[in-house]
């Protein structure tokens, strides 16, 4: 046996590791006159349980359709499909990011072209922009799970307990953190930012005041000059103690935000965070702290800056040979009345408008989730480039906002340092 035939079969050996199934085949099959399809995601036991809930309600529905359901934890699925895709081994229908469409999809040959199937799939149902971030050469790579974004949140005893409105704007969050020191202690902070929130605050600056996104035609949309000031921005909030320094909220130990003791206990007011995740930052307050969803704060420019990203998507591998009823078996899971019942928020609140009239209907929308997801679609910005999440990138971007948090360099020398390490990445990655 040769080299080559040792290393793919390797490689087909790690893809078919983990799988729940039985053996996989590289596209859907016929067995006993029964069409066989395979369907991948990844996430947690809660979407586990609802999504094979819901797969069978779909076989119920289709009795001459098997569904195999292949599933696991975010670790390491990445690099899972890679090898499934590279080998065409991948599941006929997929659970992807969005910036997998860039990876796998660079020309739009990637996944199925979704339009072909238009007779199935029911496009209606969604915002013809989420469309459009989902299609590479006029083809629609991958059917929009759902919306996330960037919220303000804020614990309002907090402010209640200063005698503070909750602030909309960042000039009243400055103000704010000079009456809640004064009354409450020096230890309270109207608002909190890790080094990614810290980013992202820059960046809602920026597009606020610019009216673009952080990337565009492949390159950082600001200039030298943008970038210092809206570094020296996340440091007047530091400075004047209205947020923690890295170096203070490091005091507490590599913990996740939610569970940062001053959070739990409303030392920190607020903070701006996922929707997705709200639940889980309210839910994280000790007993008798109340979170709300803020107003984004508009007072330094006149544009939308909301930070936002189609959250997750569905895609359709190009190889599989039955197109139709893997898009009946998407179509079912996205827009069904029982099967979105069944998957309930376990990816979040859907694009699909009429699932969420579905789970209005039904009262499965937690009042607060639904909030702050209507507050992300209203003050929604570009969005982002594919690659701006992509790991090489997000490593080395911390590695400059860390330098910069910890006083290791200045403004100026940030600025630098994000034009030429995004630029480069960029250039490398077309």
């Amino acid at each position: 046996m040769n080299l080559k035939k040792i290393v793919f079969l390797g490689l087909t050996t790690m893809a078919l590791f983990g799988s729940c199934g039985k053996e996989e085949k590289s596209v859907a099959t016929k067995e006993n006159n029964n069409i066989v399809l395979r369907v991948s995601w990844w996430g947690g036991e809660d979407r586990h349980k609802k999504t094979i809930e819901a797969i069978k309600l779909f076989e119920q529905a289709h009795p001459n359709i098997t569904v195999k359901a292949e599933y696991g934890g975010w670790q390491g699925w990445q690099e899972k499909i890679t090898t499934q895709m590279a080998g065409g081994m991948a599941a006929d229908l997929m659970q992807v990011n969005w910036n997998w469409i860039n990876i796998f999809s660079k020309d739009g040959n990637g996944f199925y072209d979704l339009n072909q199937l238009s007779s199935t799939l029911d496009l209606t149902q969604y915002e013809q922009k989420l469309l459009e971030q989902c299609s590479v050469n006029g083809k629609l790579n991958a059917l929009p799970y759902g919306v996330a974004g960037r919220v303000f949140l804020y614990n309002k005893t907090s402010f209640d307990k200063a005698g503070l409105e909750v602030p909309t704007s960042f000039k009243e969050i400055k103000e704010a953190s000079v009456i809640m020191k004064e009354r409450l202690g020096a230890d309270y902070f109207p608002f909190e930012a890790d080094y990614y929130g810290a980013l992202l605050l820059m960046l809602y600056k920026l597009e606020q005041e610019t009216g673009k996104p952080f990337i565009v035609d492949n390159k950082v949309a600001y200039t030298e000059e943008q970038l210092k000031n809206a570094a020296d921005f996340y440091l007047d909030l530091v400075n004047t103690r209205t947020i923690p320094s890295l170096e203070d909220r490091a005091a507490a130990g590599n913990v996740q935000l939610d569970q940062h003791p001053s959070w739990i206990i409303g030392k920190f007011g607020g903070t701006y965070e996922w929707d997705s995740a709200s639940l889980k930052w309210r839910d994280s307050l000790q007993e008798g702290e109340q979170l709300v969803v803020g107003d984004y704060p508009t007072d330094l420019g006149p544009y939308n800056s909301g930070f936002t990203k189609i959250s997750m998507a569905f895609a359709i591998n190009k190889d599989t040979k039955y197109p139709k009823e893997t898009a009946e078996l998407l179509n079912f899971i996205v827009s069904n009345d029982d099967a979105v019942k069944a998957l309930d928020v376990s990816r979040g609140i859907p694009a699909n408008k009429k699932a969420v009239a579905t789970l209005e209907k039904a009262n499965l929308l937690d009042p607060f989730m639904l909030e702050a997801n209507n507050k992300v679609i209203s003050f929604a910005g570009n969005g982002i480039h594919p690659l701006f999440e992509h790991k090489q990138l997000h490593t080395e971007l911390k590695d400059i906002v860390d330098n910069l948090g910890y006083k290791q360099i200045t403004s100026e020398e940030f600025a630098k340092q994000v034009l030429a390490t995004t630029n480069n990445f960029l250039e490398m990655n077309k």
